[in-house]
């Protein structure tokens, strides 16, 4: 899949924390800013990607943080949002 600058930004970055690469709390901490400065330029990059990512990424960030996940929970739902956002997955509709 080809991609533009800012969302490889985001995918690297959420991909290094499924990865273990940064920590929960830092991930957690960064995510907001990065979503303000990249989102607005990955819906230019390409629009149906940006709008999965809310759909999936974002709802899954806000869900996991709303429930207070343990880190290991929290990581799995963002891993499997990120599946479902790059399309490796799709959601159960019942």
């Amino acid at each position: 899949m080809k991609t533009g600058k800012h969302t490889s930004f985001l995918i690297n970055f959420i991909k290094d924390f499924i990865d273990g690469e940064i920590d929960c709390y830092f991930f957690k901490m960064d995510y907001s800013a990065y979503v303000i400065e990249h989102f607005p330029h990955m819906e230019y990059e390409n629009p149906r990607l940006a709008d999965r990512f809310a759909d999936t990424i974002d709802y899954a960030f806000e869900h996991g943080t709303n429930l207070r996940l343990t880190d290991e929970e929290f990581r799995a739902e963002i891993s499997a949002a990120f599946d479902e956002w790059l399309g490796k997955t799709k959601r159960d509709i019942i």
